[in-house]
């Protein structure tokens, strides 16, 4: 698999808070941003790449993730410098012909399959909240003075991790973002940028110089991942394929069965 990774600052000064990480052996790549103020929020997403990169490298991906919230609770509360730091995170392995994607927070996952760009992960945000209850606008929600603010965080409270598994396709594209793309860009925009790039580089690189050219008002990341496996297999296409074995097997019994009663059996 071709794969690209990029953070940048962004323009707003001060240190970058996002963290990028990846393990091709094991399928890995996530992105973590920080946030808690000075340099906490660097700390935070700091802790959540080296958990899921070191003692919970081996886990299962909800369960690592639960293991970075842990780590950077931990560390807040061993020093009162660091309190109330967190971090998002948006975490995906692929393995299988499958691409397991956990979150917690605003962090994004993007599926670009077939020209069409689709959203993975569903924030954990107070605008998300807003767009299932008011069925808001993209429009609104971008103007929202909280659209900042998050619902869950590892390192503070008891963040439940969501988590999709998507079926992959032969030249899937993969995108993991901190909300520092997706704020500056819409999705069309994105969209149009994958569109006319055909290496996950020249497309990470073009993302985050649209975002600071749009404001980077915030540190900016990007991850972008090309399948170039064989097909997956969803859910339905597997209960399929176990229904097609299994009638073909009932009807060989049934014709064994037959042709016994027919040739086989004493005749009377």
């Amino acid at each position: 698999m071709r794969f690209a990774a990029r953070t940048h600052p962004g323009r707003r000064g001060g240190q970058n808070e996002d963290s990028i990480g990846w393990n091709e052996s094991s399928g890995l790549y996530f992105v973590a941003d920080g946030m808690g103020g000075h340099a906490s929020g660097d700390v935070a997403s700091r802790l959540v790449k080296e958990t899921l990169l070191g003692p919970a490298l081996s886990m299962p991906l909800r369960a690592a993730v639960k293991r970075a919230h842990d780590e950077v609770a931990q560390a807040a509360a061993d020093n009162t410098a660091h309190s109330n730091m967190g971090s998002t995170v948006v975490a995906m392995r692929i393995a299988e012909r499958h691409a397991e994607v956990v979150w917690v927070g605003d962090s994004r996952a993007y599926l670009w399959r077939g020209q069409a760009l689709r959203q993975l992960s569903r924030d954990h945000s107070y605008l998300e909240v807003l767009r299932e209850q008011e069925n808001l606008s993209e429009t609104q929600l971008r103007g929202h003075p909280n659209k900042n603010l998050v619902t869950q965080t590892l390192g503070i409270g008891t963040p439940e991790p969501s988590s999709i598994d998507e079926p992959l396709r032969k030249g899937d594209w993969l995108l993991l973002c901190s909300d520092g793309l997706n704020d500056e860009l819409e999705d069309g925009e994105i969209a149009q940028i994958l569109r006319t790039h055909t290496a996950p580089d020249a497309a990470a690189d073009a993302l985050i110089a649209a975002a600071l050219a749009h404001g980077g008002r915030d540190n900016v990341s990007a991850v972008v991942v090309e399948y170039d496996g064989p097909n997956g297999v969803s859910f339905d296409q597997k209960t399929i394929l176990w229904l097609a074995v299994f009638g073909g097997a009932c009807a060989a019994i049934l014709l064994a069965v037959l042709w016994w009663w027919l040739y086989g059996s004493p005749k009377t």
